[in-house]
């Protein structure tokens, strides 16, 4: 199946492999119609992708990717039909005010949660002789536009300054990154599924739950907080979790929606691995996303009768 937008895509403004203007180009290459920037938590790469896909003709909405480490309990557990939502959800927001105050707040709180994550993290670096060679100022002025800074940026940095070699990259993950996260005290929270979702409609936008792999049986009360859509087309999803999926967003009048996320020509991390497919993150063209009439919705905000 052909498939004619990318919803959830992510670039050098999270964790991304491509800078805005150049997952624009790969996905006019790929074939796509119509492209989402999703990056985790902030909106700082919309403008130059809005831009490029402009001048390529690609049809775009904005968007963003929201997680939430959901500490919800279960439900009718009484009447034997508990939903466990002691999960982490990912939401994709579309078409909401960015400079909605409160939505402002938390994305500025988003930021600074990952950037204060990454700058400690590369401070125990320095203390343990892991990094060296470079001051944090670099690599805030090699990442200069971004916000959300995690390893991805501090890796970038340090290869450009041949400080790392690609070869490094299981060690750097593994022994500046990985469990250490964990070590770090939150500088900001997250806000719960049903948060965020209020906050995503109280900017005027739409929420979408991404990659509900083993999270179907969750719908229910997802749907009863409000949530808007599903993704479907993902590398996360089994067939049979795409047919479920649909079935579940025609009974629940949900908005469809999918994307390659990390994978495929979009992540931008072919040249990193090689040829294509030998890549580990490969994807055949036009595999993840969503059809025309089911962007069209997304686009106009309006499920049309199915």
């Amino acid at each position: 199946m052909k498939l004619y937008a990318n919803l959830h895509t992510h670039s050098t403004h999270s964790d991304g492999g491509f800078t805005p203007k150049q997952l624009a180009a790969a996905a006019k290459k790929e074939g796509y119609g119509a492209l989402a920037l999703t990056d985790h938590d902030t909106v700082t790469g919309y403008t130059e992708l809005r831009e490029e896909c402009e001048k390529l003709g690609l049809e775009t909405i904005f968007g963003a990717e929201f997680s939430s480490p959901s500490k919800l309990l279960e439900k009718n557990k009484d009447k034997g039909a508990a939903f466990h939502l002691l999960t982490e959800f990912h939401i994709c927001g579309y078409h909401f005010d960015p400079e909605y105050p409160k939505m402002k707040e938390y994305l500025a709180g988003m930021s600074f949660r990952e950037t204060e994550q990454t700058r400690t993290l590369f401070e125990r670096g320095v203390r343990l002789g892991k990094i060296h060679g470079i001051e944090w100022d670099e690599v805030l002025e090699f990442n200069k536009g971004v916000t959300w800074l995690c390893n991805d940026h501090l890796w970038r940095a340090l290869l450009a300054k041949g400080l790392m070699q690609p070869s490094d990259r299981e060690w750097y993950f593994r022994e500046l990154f990985g469990v250490h996260r964990h070590e770090v005290e939150p500088a900001y929270p997250f806000l719960q599924e049903h948060e965020i979702i209020k906050l995503i409609h109280d900017a005027g936008g739409i929420a979408i739950v991404a990659h509900p792999h083993d999270q179907l049986e969750c719908i229910e009360p997802l749907v009863e907080m409000g949530i808007d859509g599903l993704e479907v087309w993902h590398h996360l999803m089994t067939d049979e979790e795409k047919e479920k999926a649909l079935r579940i967003a025609y009974d629940k009048g949900l908005y469809i929606s999918g994307g390659s996320d990390h994978y495929g020509l979009c992540s931008g991390y072919y040249k990193e691995d090689g040829t294509e497919k030998n890549s580990s993150c490969y994807a055949p063209y036009l595999s993840y996303g969503t059809k025309k009439e089911y962007f069209d919705e997304i686009k106009n905000r309006q499920i049309m009768q199915r």
